[in-house]
């Protein structure tokens, strides 16, 4: 195989695995709660990971889609059962596949009167599901749930030791694995009512690169279509002498 081929076919399937990464931030731009997914890209050699297999004399772009955790903008709306949090941690929500984490808080409460996010996840609290009966109600910095000036709960705000290993399973739900849930250090992290965490994503950078890794791609397309087309003439010539 034409080292060059190898080297212009591997930076487009990057450049591909970059672009559902932006695409994917943009389309969640909104979304209360939502990370940013961040392809991390690498230089390695053809053939080095796997024993036995051919060593091609050139580098190839390798990468990984990473989460990127950092603190979103809090937008406030003033629902007294929209929440945000400010600072590291997230919110603990009952799915029929066990536990999940998130950072969306714009919450609201179901049939049965129980506190849950806009797509019917019921919220957990240090003592379980809370339930807020009708009446005014007042959520502490501390996570504590009033109604009616009375204390009906706790938000469960726990942290994670490597948020890295967090494993996406929607736009704003992550599995914690075998990694175990510790409550939020009081002080690190503050509940503030009335508001949701933005998406840590900048629409405009994410449109300056679609451009710039749709630009990529093409030329990488190109460079190897050129050089196929050069492989091509090369046998041809050979084959007329």
């Amino acid at each position: 195989m034409q080292t060059g081929i190898y080297s212009a076919v591997s930076g487009g399937l990057a450049a591909q695995s970059r672009l559902d990464a932006v695409a994917n931030n943009l389309a969640n731009a909104s979304t209360p709660g939502f990370k940013a997914e961040r392809f991390v890209q690498r230089a390695d050699v053809a053939g080095n990971p796997a024993p036995r297999a051919p060593v091609v004399s050139t580098s190839i772009a390798r990468g990984r889609s990473e989460t990127d955790f950092s603190q979103g903008p809090l937008e406030h709306t003033g629902n007294p059962l929209d929440v945000a949090l400010s600072g590291p941690g997230f919110l603990v929500v009952a799915t029929d596949r066990g536990e999940r984490l998130t950072r969306r808080g714009n919450l609201g409460l179901d049939a049965g009167g129980f506190l849950s996010t806009s797509d019917g996840l019921r919220l957990q609290g240090e003592g379980g599901e809370i339930s807020v009966p009708a009446g005014p109600v007042a959520i502490d910095p501390d996570g504590t749930v009033r109604a009616n000036g009375q204390s009906v709960g706790k938000l469960r705000v726990v942290t994670v030791q490597d948020p890295a290993q967090l494993v996406r399973e929607s736009g704003t739900l992550f599995a914690a694995g075998s990694q175990p849930l510790t409550s939020a250090a009081a002080g690190d992290v503050q509940v503030v009512q009335g508001a949701v965490e933005g998406a840590n994503v900048s629409p405009v950078q994410g449109l300056v690169a679609l451009i710039d890794v749709m630009r990529g791609f093409e030329a990488y397309v190109r460079a190897a279509e050129r050089l196929d087309q050069t492989t091509a003439r090369a046998i041809t010539e050979v084959g007329r002498v």
